[in-house]
């Protein structure tokens, strides 16, 4: 399992973007029929680069194991045909530096994919030997920007291991299928506000968990308990026991209570519908159980 440490730079004099757009790339070979895993990955701007316009201007640094391919989608406001997205199958490591100002006189911080704490560790893993280094420069000048002074180096630390031929194979035309690019992507679904419905639980909207109401202990009929599971104890009539077996089981809203306001049992928690005799959840049990006729074998005639 080999370590290889690949140390590179893109140094140019000067650089006139036309057109808005320009590609600077560099190719740096691999060894064949290997997995290579992205140990560790970094950027760093060797020095303070010089733009001639007024007009912001940007560079955007990939590592690919393909060529980048440069789409319809747009970088910014004038400035067309950005490179893939980051979430794109690949790219291994992508950087966006600027913005660029005319005299700019400091380094000038940049975003990166993977994050420098990720970067800092085993990241992406490739099967095509080459590995491209490509910053892709914008500006929104019309006519001609000039950049100089462009200097920017890149670190990678690659393990390589051996990979069946079919694993290799498929690799590779995985890879290849994917970096024939996307000129124009257009995804994730937009959820108008009167549409969400049923996608969304309510307590992100209302806050906390749902409130539960309870039982008024002022009174011997506001309770029934459990002697068994066939029989209710005799401290409500039938019809009060059924007026609280109604409210436990009443729909409400979904920012509303558990249970229902009853006006003279007040709040009927829905949490006396959990353990109910049979009688109470089917009816009235039998007070004889019909009988039952056997056939010869044994089995239980149905009536």
């Amino acid at each position: 399992m080999p370590i290889s440490y690949i140390r590179e730079s893109i140094e140019k004099s000067e650089i006139t973007n036309s057109d808005r757009l320009t590609i600077v790339q560099k190719k740096v070979e691999l060894k064949r029929g290997m997995k290579h895993e992205i140990l560790a990955c970094d950027i760093f701007q060797d020095a303070i680069i010089g733009y001639n316009d007024s007009s912001p201007a940007y560079i955007t640094a990939f590592v690919t194991p393909y060529p980048v391919i440069y789409s319809n989608m747009n970088f910014a406001t004038g400035m067309a045909n950005r490179g893939p997205a980051a979430g794109n199958d690949t790219i291994l490591f992508k950087a966006v530096m600027g913005p660029f100002t005319q005299g700019t006189t400091t380094l000038l911080p940049f975003e990166q994919f993977p994050s420098p704490q990720i970067g800092a560790g085993p990241s992406f893993s490739f099967y095509t030997p080459f590995v491209y280094f490509t910053l892709i420069l914008h500006d929104e000048n019309v006519d001609e920007a000039v950049f100089s002074n462009l200097a920017i180096s890149f670190m990678l630390k690659v393990k390589s291991t051996k990979a069946s031929v079919t694993t290799y194979g498929l690799g590779m035309i995985r890879e290849r299928s994917v970096a024939q690019g996307i000129n124009l992507m257009n995804q994730g679904r937009t959820i108008p506000k009167a549409d969400n419905v049923g996608q969304i639980f309510p307590a992100w909207k209302y806050g906390g968990i749902r409130p539960e109401r309870m039982l008024r202990g002022t009174a011997a009929r506001n309770f029934w308990l459990n002697y068994s599971a066939e029989e209710s104890e005799a401290m409500l009539d039938t019809a009060n026991l059924r007026t609280y077996i109604k409210g436990a089981r009443t729909m409400d809203g979904f920012d509303q209570a558990f249970g229902t306001d009853d006006a003279v049992k007040g709040p009927i928690p829905d949490w006396l519908r959990f353990g109910l005799n049979r009688g109470l959840v089917s009816g009235p049990l039998r007070a004889q159980q019909p009988p039952r006729k056997l056939a010869d074998n044994g089995n239980t005639l149905m009536l």
